[in-house]
């Protein structure tokens, strides 16, 4: 009788700790996969799909804990009511403390020869510039500021703009 119940127990207790470890085994295999080399990922919505010319996004970096290089990349969405072929940004990063600061400029080419533009979409279609470098120390307060160099005062047809900030 006592040797039962001794068994018993033990079937109960196995059959908990299986239950225990295939409901936290996803969990731990969850939390282990997830990219840890992007520090930041924002996109700002332009008014009325239209940038003005007198119209500067601006982007807060985070502070870190140490010294670190990073690469940075630009990112648009654009409808097909963008008229232009190509694009042309001024990306400049300041930091302060010590007083850091960068320009660089992105001119972006959107369209092929015929003049469809190079990446697939239905509603917007989306482009992303190379790799900028970007270095923060630690303790420092950045910025990202982004305005376009484009001759016309209003573009239309972007819908937004943004920044990818990773290891």
């Amino acid at each position: 009788m006592v040797k039962i119940r001794r068994n018993l127990l033990l079937q109960r207790m196995s059959l908990r700790m299986v239950r225990t470890i295939s409901f936290f085994m996803p969990l731990i295999l969850l939390l282990a996969s997830c990219e840890r080399s992007t520090l930041m990922h924002s996109y700002q919505p332009l008014p009325d799909n239209s940038w003005n010319r007198t119209d500067t996004l601006l982007f807060s970096l985070p502070v870190l804990s140490e010294d670190e290089s990073f690469g940075m990349l630009v990112g648009l969405r654009l409808t097909n009511n963008y008229p232009y072929e190509g694009l042309i940004l001024e990306v400049a990063q300041s930091c302060q403390n010590p007083y850091s600061s960068r320009v660089d400029t992105i001119n972006y080419k959107l369209t092929d020869e015929s003049g469809d533009f190079t990446e697939n979409g239905m509603n917007y279609f989306q482009y992303e510039s190379q790799r900028l470098p970007l270095n923060l120390k630690k303790g420092q307060k950045g910025e990202i500021r982004i305005r376009h160099l484009m001759h016309r005062e209003v573009l239309p047809g972007i819908m937004d703009v943004g920044i990818r900030v990773f290891r």
